[in-house]
């Protein structure tokens, strides 16, 4: 017969191997976005170089992966100082999300993408979208097992 201490000593093991099992999968999605992102980037690369400056991507995705945090955001990328003199700089602004929603408005990327890049935005966005929104279920889960573990620690 196991005696309550054993007992809750189980259960906090457990516990703890649910919350890195969480972690491991955000990690996981990460390695995902990561992925999408990549596609993005090898395509604005590849056509950028082919492309009059007006024609060229103002849109840069990129993801971070911090503790139990994923931030997958766009931005729009500008550029200033001059190129002969290499005092050229880039500038990142953040595109906002929509209030309340795991994704971007489509409207907005589609303005600020190129036409011969808007295919490949209206493919990654939505599965960035659905890993964003994954990420924020997985890390409720893991603020109420941390509540749990800290009770069975009592």
């Amino acid at each position: 017969m196991e005696t309550t201490n054993e007992t809750v000593e189980h259960a906090t093991t457990k516990t703890k191997e649910a919350i890195q099992h969480l972690l491991d999968h955000i990690e996981e999605l990460g390695v995902r976005a990561t992925e999408l992102c990549q596609q993005h980037f090898e395509l604005v690369m590849a056509e950028n170089k082919q492309k009059a400056w007006n024609d060229k991507s103002v849109l840069f995705v990129q993801t971070r992966v911090r503790g139990n945090s994923l931030t997958a955001n766009w931005y729009e990328i500008g550029w200033y100082g001059s190129k002969s003199a290499k005092t050229r700089r880039m500038t990142k602004k953040l595109i906002p999300k929509q209030k309340g929603e795991h994704g971007y408005n489509m409207a907005v990327l589609r303005k600020l993408g190129k036409h011969w890049e808007m295919d490949t935005i209206e493919s990654i966005e939505p599965k960035l979208s659905e890993i964003r929104r994954r990420v924020f279920l997985v890390n409720k889960a893991i603020v109420s097992l941390n509540h749990l573990l800290r009770i069975e620690q009592e």
